[in-house]
């Protein structure tokens, strides 16, 4: 059951994009939703959205995110913890990684997550090549959208005399930190709708000849830990060719195993649909959100008439064939 999936359908907004977006700033919790006025139907309906529920002085949630973190602890947090959610919602990290940019002792980081996690404040996450240093990331949605959008700018959110330049100059924020993990974490549940799949997390390898670590968004593994399926995952924008290299790269890396590749993004480069590898796979975000999937494993489904009139609003034009019979509707495997 992907409990995730369902809850963003729950919301009834119909493109995947938007659905997602609101999602991740807001969650379906009854009370919260009924406070949020009518969500936003389309994705170029988001910013007003965003800025009218959660950024402006008088809006519904600007409070409840600025205090999110004080109402989970029951106090205001210390210094110490502010530098551990403000480095988690760049992204997830491992006790290690908080140690190095954070600068805190490594005792101090192991006593506060604990702390944190009890809160529901963050989550740890399967680390299978580490198992005994698990990627903690953000689990309260309000404290995540206050860490990647307030933080700083909190004073000039209040005041409200220039909201509208400010959203322009942090917009990117929003996707990068708010929306994007909420898109990993569909893509990873929505993986483990292969029968074969135990656990899907996301993996960080080394890569000893660049002296570099490789991040994959999307990894599945079996119950004996091996590797079924390899991804990498791209909000909003469209993927290139050169995240698939990288896919590529780090699967030799993991020493090449008989493993798919699946690539998630809304929209690809033209030249994914040439690539003749029968192992890659494409999904776009309606696939993610559709309550029976035919899963990748299987054989490739044919494309569902009318599949293009549900692709996700982002895609332009100019993506509509072939690729919007991928994102639209059925999985296609390539080749």
């Amino acid at each position: 059951m992907n409990e995730l999936r369902d809850s963003i359908l729950s919301l009834g907004v119909a493109d995947p994009e938007t659905a997602v977006a609101v999602h991740a700033a807001l969650g379906s919790d009854p009370a919260l939703v009924a406070r949020a006025g009518k969500l936003p139907q389309r994705l170029g309906d988001i910013d007003t959205w965003v800025k009218d529920a959660f950024l402006r002085p008088d809006s519904p949630f600007l409070e409840a995110a600025a205090s999110a973190v004080a109402d989970a602890l029951g106090e205001e947090p210390d210094e110490n913890v502010d530098k551990i959610l403000r480095d988690l919602t760049i992204r997830p990290r491992t006790v290690y990684d908080l140690r190095l940019t954070t600068a805190l002792p490594e005792a101090e980081i192991e006593a506060i997550l604990p702390v944190l996690a009890e809160a529901g404040l963050v989550r740890a996450e399967l680390n299978p090549l580490d198992p005994d240093n698990p990627f903690w990331t953000f689990e309260n949605r309000l404290a995540r959208f206050a860490g990647a959008m307030l933080g700083e700018h909190l004073p000039r959110w209040r005041r409200g005399y220039i909201t509208d330049r400010l959203w322009r100059m942090t917009r990117a924020r929003f996707d990068r930190y708010v929306c994007r993990p909420e898109f990993n974490r569909l893509a990873r549940e929505w993986a483990l709708g292969d029968p074969a799949a135990a656990a899907s997390t996301r993996i960080v390898v080394p890569d000893p000849r660049f002296r570099q670590m490789r991040t994959l968004e999307l990894a599945v593994w079996d119950a004996d830990g091996g590797a079924i399926a390899l991804g990498t995952v791209r909000w909003k924008f469209r993927m290139v060719e050169r995240q698939l290299k990288r896919l590529r790269h780090v699967k030799r890396l993991l020493g090449d195993p008989d493993a798919r590749l699946y690539c998630v993004a809304p929209r690809f480069e033209s030249g994914f649909d040439a690539d003749a590898d029968p192992n890659l796979f494409l999904i776009g975000p309606a696939q993610l959100l559709r309550r029976e999937p035919e899963h990748v494993a299987t054989e490739p489904a044919e494309p569902e008439s009318g599949a293009s009139e549900n692709a996700p609003e982002s895609s332009p034009d100019g993506d509509l064939h072939p690729i919007s019979r991928l994102v639209g509707g059925a999985s296609l495997r390539v080749g």
